[in-house]
């Protein structure tokens, strides 16, 4: 979850007036816009977690003329960013606002019509910056590099100035290549995942690595419920066991002589309903990686694969009243009474609306205790 205060917090389940930003950058700094619409999509299984749709207004009255005439205009989509924050403005004058990311232009499409001007701006997160540099020529990790020093130095090869946020760690890498034109983010994206853990830019646009969210690593840090007080306006539900799995076994492909390393994680909760050895049936999953390189490390990577999976054949999707401060992996306790649903869910998906009557929408799966 996002940094919001408590007053923050009360202000959203109440009727309250709202305040968006949009600054796009530019030498000169920030330059805040006129938005008339649009949304922000938090996804954490996309390999870019988060996009950004947003309509402008061109207002000449102001003098700040944003339809594009040329590669040096504010809102050419060569290497401008968009940072977008949504919160409350408070009855005393002040405001909050809660930082949804930083998004570089991607297309930016004009349209001028009797009714005025209208600028429409796609974006995605920073890591657009790192998956458009592909490797240019074979890359190699020595043996023996720290996990966390290894990712900084791909991630900084792709992105010079890139800010980030990686834990320490004592984990080891093997001798690991990048061939010439592979995704350097994906490569990146796999030596955390190697280690039980997820890399993503964070809403301040910071590369972070955070462990995987478990379906049973904490209380629920938010309720998504109906009736007074509450914010749930709708609810969807889906059952299915398409694409689930009740155990993940992991096994290093770079370890040289000797015998490969192994992790198995499993569902072993008899009250889960993927449970691998109730009614649900036997449901492996494989993995093989070369950034594996000891059992301990095959443990924990099972784990973590195994946490995205179960929960997955009972999935949510629900409208609320916006709050911009959850993210994509947050425990929420989501109750409605009507459809019987009274639970911990995993937040997958989010679609954050930069306007007052939106909705916010989401995608969850249900918990399971392991």
């Amino acid at each position: 979850m996002r940094p919001a205060s408590s007053r923050f917090l009360t202000a959203l389940a109440a009727p309250h007036v709202l305040a968006v930003e949009v600054a796009i950058s530019s030498p000169a700094g920030p330059v805040t816009v006129p938005l008339i619409d649009g949304t922000v999509t938090l996804d954490q299984r996309a390999a870019t977690r988060g996009r950004c749709e947003l309509t402008l207004q061109q207002d000449e009255g102001n003098g700040l003329e944003l339809i594009p005439t040329s590669s040096a205009s504010l809102l050419a989509p060569y290497g401008a960013e968009a940072t977008v924050s949504r919160g409350v403005l408070f009855p005393d004058g002040t405001s909050e606002l809660v930082s949804l990311g930083v998004f570089r232009l991607e297309v930016t499409d004009t349209e001028d019509d009797p009714s005025g001007q209208s600028i429409r701006v796609s974006g995605q997160d920073r890591s657009s910056i790192v998956i458009d540099a592909r490797f240019e020529e074979p890359y190699q990790v020595a043996a023996g590099t720290n996990y966390t020093t290894a990712i900084g130095g791909v991630l900084a090869a792709g992105y010079p100035g890139i800010v980030t946020d990686l834990p320490a760690t004592s984990l080891t890498t093997p001798n690991l290549v990048a061939q010439e034109g592979d995704d350097r983010w994906s490569f990146a994206q796999s030596m955390a995942k190697a280690m039980g853990h997820e890399l993503y830019f964070d809403g301040d646009g910071v590369c972070v690595m955070v462990p995987t969210s478990t379906l049973s690593s904490g209380s629920a840090v938010t309720t998504i419920a109906e009736g007074q007080g509450g914010v749930l306006l709708r609810l969807g539900s889906r059952w299915s066991r398409e694409g689930t799995y009740n155990r993940v076994i992991a096994v290093g492909e770079n370890t040289g002589e000797g015998p490969p390393v192994r992790g198995v994680a499993t569902d072993e909760n008899p009250l889960s309903p993927t449970y691998y050895y109730g009614p649900f049936g036997r449901v492996p999953r494989f993995y093989a990686s070369p950034f594996v390189t000891t059992d301990v490390q095959a443990q924990d990577a099972a784990a973590a694969i195994l946490a995205g999976e179960l929960g997955t054949t009972q999935q949510l999707e629900f409208g609320s009243v916006v709050n911009p401060a959850l993210e994509p992996g947050d425990v929420a306790r989501v109750t409605r009474a009507r459809s019987g649903v009274d639970e911990d869910h995993i937040i997958d998906s989010l679609t954050i609306p930069l306007t007052p009557a939106g909705t916010m929408t989401g995608s969850t799966r249900a918990t399971q205790v392991t």
